[in-house]
């Protein structure tokens, strides 16, 4: 079939126009990220322990992994919650319970520390009792002790009453609740501290950098003129559809998330270096020492505990309580506890206080079911759609829009709308 007359010169010009357009879109994100973003103006929320745990490990990057694990002994310090330690100690020295460990005689290993809703503060038992029969979704700790004692995970009610207790190890794993919980939490902090996915540009980036590509390489065989322009579009194509690719891991911080990034990098040194005196200060830092896992500052409220005659009061445990065996606990609670969030990439050169390496929280898509990505949760069980596209988008193909038209490679829900 002969190629029509107009094709040797308008078509390798459609497809360098196209891929030009695309080199453009990304280009200008590139530049904008690297740029220190300008303040809104608004009256943000950037004290540390004013914005959370989870708000605070979202900015702080890795430590979002961590958030649950804080909340949770957090919620101990308030007294709403008491940490049952039944492990024995064959157990507690060889490590069971944490990350890789594996028992002597290989069996499924278990980490014997289960959470108990209830305390001796029998006045926070039932404020927080009232938040969870209330229905409140908008209160973190109400959704957190929802998430944890599910009754999935108890067997118990809907609402947990005192005594309800939970195995560490079975509180992460095939829980939809929690990955429902989080995918809101984190959509939430999206909203506050990182810049809009630019939704608009990913299109025109993925459309037009497909069509230089298609156009660039039916031009190669027309003539010599055309295959050099040809060329040239397919260069510019291949290298804006592979930038488009990985950027959605580099959506950086707005001016807010960062100002809370180097406040919480601030308060991440206080914590590393915090003097505990007592008990009762040592509470106060305990979790978020887990959060920035400050390993020292754990081991100091441990010993402060051991030196004062007797375990914290929401600290049980079937053996003779010592420092090494609080500190060890922390431990499994911490690895159970933790979240498999993927944080995005972080520029090589960037330091602590830079804008990248922040969850992606569903901006990009690895080929297995991960943690509240896509539409099942972790280990298969119900979860949220992808957190940044319209309800429902189910990020597959080169969109997961959520409302037709192209979205991007990595399937994360566009949704719509953007810049």
């Amino acid at each position: 079939m002969q190629a029509p007359a107009w094709a040797p010169v308008l078509l390798p010009i459609f497809a360098l126009i196209a891929a030009v357009i695309a080199a453009v879109a990304v280009g200008s994100l590139v530049v904008s990220w690297l740029r220190v973003p300008e303040p809104s103006g608004l009256v943000e929320v950037t004290d540390p322990k004013t914005a959370g745990l989870l708000s605070v490990g979202f900015a702080a990057g890795d430590a979002a992994r961590r958030w649950l694990a804080a909340t949770v002994v957090q919620l101990a310090r308030e007294r709403v919650v008491s940490i049952d330690d039944r492990r024995s100690g064959a157990e507690a020295a060889s490590g069971a319970g944490l990350a890789g460990s594996v028992p002597p005689n290989g069996s499924h290993p278990r980490a014997n520390v289960r959470l108990v809703f209830g305390s001796g503060n029998a006045e926070a038992e039932r404020a927080v009792a009232g938040v969870l029969g209330g229905g409140v979704a908008s209160d973190r700790e109400g959704g957190v002790l929802a998430a944890v004692f599910e009754p999935g995970m108890t067997g118990g009610p809907h609402d947990p009453l005192p005594g309800t207790s939970v195995d560490v190890d079975r509180v992460v794993t095939r829980n939809g609740t929690l990955a429902a919980f989080t995918s809101e939490q984190f959509r939430q902090a999206i909203g506050w501290y990182r810049e809009p996915r630019p939704k608009l540009r990913f299109r025109l980036a993925t459309v037009c950098g497909l069509v230089g590509l298609a156009f660039g390489l039916l031009s190669i065989g027309l003539d010599a003129a055309s295959a050099s322009i040809a060329w040239s579009a397919i260069v510019i194509s291949a290298i804006a559809l592979g930038l488009r690719l990985l950027l959605p891991r580099w959506i950086p911080l707005n001016a807010t998330g960062l100002l809370l990034r180097e406040r919480a990098n601030q308060l991440r040194e206080i914590i590393a270096t915090a003097e505990v005196p007592t008990l009762a200060s040592g509470e106060q830092v305990l979790p978020w020492a887990v959060l920035f896992d400050e390993q020292g500052t754990i081991r100091r409220v441990a010993e402060v505990a051991e030196g004062s005659g007797g375990a914290p009061p929401w600290y049980r445990s079937t053996e003779p309580f010592t420092a090494d065996r609080l500190v060890s606990c922390m431990a499994v609670l911490t690895a159970q506890l933790s979240q498999p969030i993927h944080v995005g990439a972080k520029a090589p050169w960037a330091h602590d206080d830079g804008r990248f390496g922040v969850p992606l929280v569903g901006d990009y898509r690895t080929w297995g079911n991960t943690y509240y990505y896509g539409n099942s949760g972790f280990g298969g069980a119900p979860g949220p759609a992808g957190f940044d596209g319209a309800p429902g988008a189910d990020g597959s193909g080169f969109g997961g829009d959520g409302g037709g038209g192209f979205g991007g490679f990595d399937g994360g829900g566009d949704g719509g709308g953007g810049n």
